[in-house]
């Protein structure tokens, strides 16, 4: 009998991906991310609600920071 699958959240892919990014160097300190359309398109997800949540956790962990009207950015 096949085990069953595990599913994991888009948006802890999403998450995962993007503390990669940050750790491979491809998103330095001080880099603003894309915008929530830019990164739902790039992680094929259909919903922008989806990024925002990975956003939200990123920011409440402090791996991330947001600037109102600004953008999300990676902390210096």
């Amino acid at each position: 009998m096949p085990s069953p699958r595990k599913f994991e959240p888009h948006y802890r892919r999403i998450i995962a991906d993007i503390r990669r990014r940050i750790a491979d160097g491809d998103w330095p300190p001080g880099h603003k991310l894309p915008s929530t359309k830019e990164l739902a398109d790039l992680y094929n997800v259909g919903s922008q609600s989806t990024v925002r949540q990975a956003i939200t956790i990123l920011i409440e962990t402090g791996e991330l920071y947001g600037h109102q009207g600004l953008g999300v950015f990676v902390p210096e």
